[in-house]
Order: structure tokens, then C-alpha cells, then sequence
């Protein structure tokens, strides 16, 4: 479960700087997205036990 967080965070890592680039808001959106994805992950994984 640890490495689906981590390859999941990894993705949203590239696409906000691919998007993003050297803004400023660029660390608080990955932060924001972060959080989110790993919400899901944990209600998904909660659901199918």
C-alpha cells in the first residue's frame, strides 16, 4: 500500500511541475493534491476490506 501512495504522489509531483513550472503555488497545489489522493487511497482501501 505504501508504494501505490508513493508512485501516486510521484505523478502528481511531475504533473504540477510539468504544469506549474517555478510558480509559486506550485508546492501549495501538490500539497493540496497530495492530501486528496491520499484520502481516496485510504477510503478505497477501507471500502474493499
Amino acid at each position: 500500500m505504501l508504494i501505490l501512495v508513493w508512485f501516486v504522489i510521484c505523478i502528481l509531483f511531475y504533473f504540477v511541475q510539468l504544469l506549474l513550472g517555478n510558480s509559486g503555488h506550485a508546492l501549495e497545489v501538490f500539497a493540496v493534491l497530495s492530501g486528496v489522493a491520499i484520502f481516496l487511497i485510504s477510503k478505497i482501501k477501507y471500502k474493499i476490506k
